[in-house]
């Protein structure tokens, strides 16, 4: 596929970041529901990650993959969202901290064949980590930062369990874009994704 150049609109420049996250801040799981839906007609691995401000081209640029070759093992898809972009592969290899350099990152994956995991990432630091079926047990260097979206959300914050197996994914998603402030829509899946590779993460 040949890279598409997608511009970025730079949110910060015009006063309009914090606005944004509130926006989004507000969404429900509801929103996102059909990203689920979507993904379960082509596998049973999500690997999702949410990246504040940067375009589609420079994130795939910061995990090794070069826009518009598929050459290599580890294949991503890059769309551009509202608030910055979105990254998305069947593999679910969690990308590397050079992603969150100077910026935000929520990372999802999940599957009946990987260990899951939920990881929020600022400057190359995780922030807040757990596994979406069990966000009880959190760890990081600010365990607790998503506190309030995670409550917010519904999420078993005691010792309750969730009552079936697509919440906590569809749960982790909707925190992945209210602590980036990153928007991913149906009309944004919609459009055709940048596609790169890299080589696979040690």
């Amino acid at each position: 596929m040949v890279a598409r150049h997608v511009s970025l609109r730079c949110d910060d420049r015009f006063g309009l970041a914090e606005e944004r996250r509130a926006l989004v801040g507000g969404m429900t799981s509801a929103d996102y529901a059909w990203f689920i839906e979507e993904y379960e007609k082509e596998s049973d691995l999500i690997g999702v990650t949410f990246v504040r401000d940067l375009s589609p081209e420079e994130a795939l640029r910061r995990i090794g993959a070069i826009p518009g070759d598929i050459s290599r093992e580890w294949a991503v898809e890059a769309y551009a969202a509202d608030g910055g972009a979105v990254l998305v592969d069947y593999h679910c290899y969690e990308p590397p901290q050079a992603l969150s350099r100077g910026t935000e990152t929520a990372s999802l994956v999940t599957g009946i064949t990987v260990d899951e995991d939920f990881a929020y990432s600022v400057d190359g630091v995780v922030v807040t980590r757990f596994a979406p079926f069990f966000p009880i047990d959190r760890q990081g260097s600010d365990p607790d930062r998503l506190l309030g979206h995670m409550r917010d959300l519904g999420m078993p914050l005691e010792e309750e369990e969730f009552r079936d197996t697509r919440t906590p994914t569809l749960l982790a998603v909707t925190l992945a874009a209210r602590a980036t402030g990153v928007s991913f829509t149906p009309a944004h899946y919609a459009v055709p994704p940048i596609v790169g590779s890299a080589d696979c993460p040690n």
